[in-house]
């Protein structure tokens, strides 16, 4: 296994179901299914359409400057979006598993669309994935 899947699955493991965000709305078991769909969205389990709410180099701007970017239509689970949790052991489970395939996807894998950028590679995605995660564990202190 890569060493950063290793360190995500690390720090997945040390969420609890108490864990408390520091910013935002998510509960810790809705940030589990919200992190699980963008895995989903990147190996074609889940379809949700383009969102031209904001324009990717907005999008990226807002990234850099570290603020919150719009969650994508279909993926606010504060709103009902999404993967509804189930438990919450089976839910973390579910995330490191999706991360486990995400990584032995190969380099050329013709990953699902996203829904700001539209139709990017692995590499790409692969960036928006480490930053997602991070962002996501980060709100929970882990």
């Amino acid at each position: 296994m890569e060493k950063w899947v290793s360190d995500f699955i690390e720090r997945i493991d040390q969420l609890s179901p108490d864990s408390t965000p520091t910013f935002g709305k998510m509960n810790v078991s809705q940030m589990l299914c919200h992190c699980a769909d963008q895995l989903r969205l990147i190996n074609h389990e889940l379809k949700i359409g383009f969102d031209d709410r904001i324009a990717p180099n907005e999008l990226v701007a807002l990234s850099r400057a570290g603020k919150s970017v719009p969650t994508p239509k279909g993926l606010d689970q504060v709103n009902g979006e999404g993967t509804q949790p189930t438990s919450f052991d089976a839910d973390k489970e579910t995330l490191k598993q999706l991360l486990i395939s995400y990584a032995e996807l190969p380099t050329d894998f013709n990953c699902g669309l996203h829904p700001y950028f539209g139709n990017i590679d692995k590499e790409a995605w692969h960036r928006l994935v480490l930053y997602h995660l991070n962002h996501h564990l980060t709100q929970f202190s882990v």
